[in-house]
């Protein structure tokens, strides 16, 4: 039985690691998961209907609660404080859903996006009927939709992709 020399193998091996790497670098500018047209906008109606909603309906006020006078009542899921709360919150429905409209950063925002909404529906609204958790559970869908698939070509993240490709 022949003796295989793994160092032959080496720069083969190096060269794959390389590959691969980039590749995984590159995984959300590869063509080979951009959308058609007709696919983008609908994906762009579904990022202007989820964050302007989650923005003007949620965010603002949640924001309003943050900086107003009052003081803050707010569900502390994680012991974090109720302040510390509510700026996640405010940074989830707010930043994120600007975020998500304006299709920038589409992938990384509906992470937090949908970590709030899982939040709603699991903690804020546990012992709430189905119809109180439904809210948040139809925010949570186009955030794990667009976590997948991206925010397609009339997006943010499409122009700065394609100039950065240049």
């Amino acid at each position: 039985m022949a003796r295989t020399s793994y160092r032959r193998s080496l720069p083969v091996l190096a060269s794959r690691q390389r590959v691969l790497s980039r590749r995984g670098m590159n995984l959300f500018r590869d063509p080979r998961w951009e959308v058609g047209l007709f696919p983008s906008i609908g994906l762009l109606a579904l990022r202007l209907g989820a964050g302007a909603t989650m923005v003007i309906a949620h965010g603002v006020p949640k924001l309003m609660k943050l900086l107003g006078d009052a003081p803050i009542r707010f569900a502390d899921p994680f012991g974090l404080g109720m302040t510390t709360s509510l700026a996640l919150a405010v940074f989830g429905e707010l930043v994120c859903g600007v975020l998500l409209a304006l299709g920038l950063g589409t992938r990384a925002a509906a992470l937090p996006f949908a970590f709030t909404m899982l939040v709603a529906i699991f903690h804020a609204h546990a012992a709430d009927p189905w119809s109180d958790k439904e809210h948040a559970f139809l925010f949570l869908v186009p955030a794990i939709t667009l976590a997948l698939t991206g925010a397609g070509k009339l997006s943010l993240d499409h122009l700065i992709a394609r100039r950065s490709a240049r």
